[in-house]
Formats: structure tokens, C-alpha cells, sequence
């Protein structure tokens, strides 16, 4: 299970730094059927609907908590570790909806494209290794 929390903390990494891109930039999400936040609206409400190249805030310092207690608990807890695996399944549906996801694989760009190609790839990882935790144990 420190696997899964070692996954969970890349895929981290990339979620901070896709934050931190968006922030400065005033990338809000583009996601069909919804309309498209301003940046100061974007930078006001990152922490609930997220941002063009990151989950929302709070899934952030969710799955922070989670890979923590996986990495560092005598014990890793199997509901942190399932809590990695609903993220990273939210996540690996959430990039794909992002137009920025789909420009970035059809137009490569080196500073946007290794945000969200390995964001979605360390999601999926996290997703499958995090739901199957635990099981087997008794």
C-alpha cells in the first residue's frame, strides 16, 4: 500500500504544479456544458471547481492526507488508500473532459503537455492500485 501513497504524492506534485500554472495564468476549466470562470473568479473559486490543470483545491489536500498516512503510518490505513483510488478515478475522467487535455496531446506543448499527460496516466495508476488495496487481507 506505500505504493499507492507514493503514486498518490506524484500525481500530487503534478496537481500543485498544474495549480500553480493555472493561478498564474488565469486558466480556469473548460469543460463542455459549463461556462467558462473568469480568472479571478478561477482564483477565487479553485478550492471547490478546480482549475484547467488541477483537481479542486480540497481533492488536493485530500489526497495529500491520504499518500501521507500511506507513506508514514506504521499501519497504512486501507481507507486512505481507497480514498487514492476514488481520486484518482474522478481525475482520470476530469482530464479527458478538459480541452486543454485533448489540445495537449494533438498540439504538444512542453510546459502544459507533461502536466496533463502525466497527471492523467499517475491518476489512472492511483485509481487501479488504490481501489484494489486491501484485498486479499484479512
Amino acid at each position: 500500500m506505500r505504493l499507492v501513497g507514493a503514486i498518490g504524492l506524484a500525481q500530487l506534485v503534478f496537481g500543485v504544479l498544474g495549480l500553480r500554472k493555472a493561478y498564474a495564468e488565469g486558466r480556469s476549466g473548460d469543460v463542455p456544458g459549463f461556462p467558462v470562470r473568469s480568472a479571478d473568479e478561477m482564483r477565487r473559486r479553485h478550492w471547490i471547481e478546480g482549475t484547467e490543470l488541477s483537481a479542486p483545491t480540497v481533492m488536493l489536500l485530500v489526497q495529500a492526507f491520504a499518500s501521507l498516512a500511506l507513506l508514514f503510518s506504521r499501519r497504512p490505513p486501507v481507507v486512505a488508500a481507497r480514498t487514492l483510488g476514488v481520486l484518482g478515478a474522478i481525475m482520470s475522467i476530469g482530464y479527458p473532459i478538459e480541452r486543454v487535455w485533448r489540445e495537449s496531446l494533438a498540439d504538444p506543448d512542453p510546459e502544459v503537455t507533461p502536466l496533463t499527460v502525466g497527471g492523467f496516466l499517475l491518476a489512472l495508476k492511483m485509481a487501479i492500485l488504490g481501489w484494489s488495496a486491501g484485498r486479499g487481507r484479512r
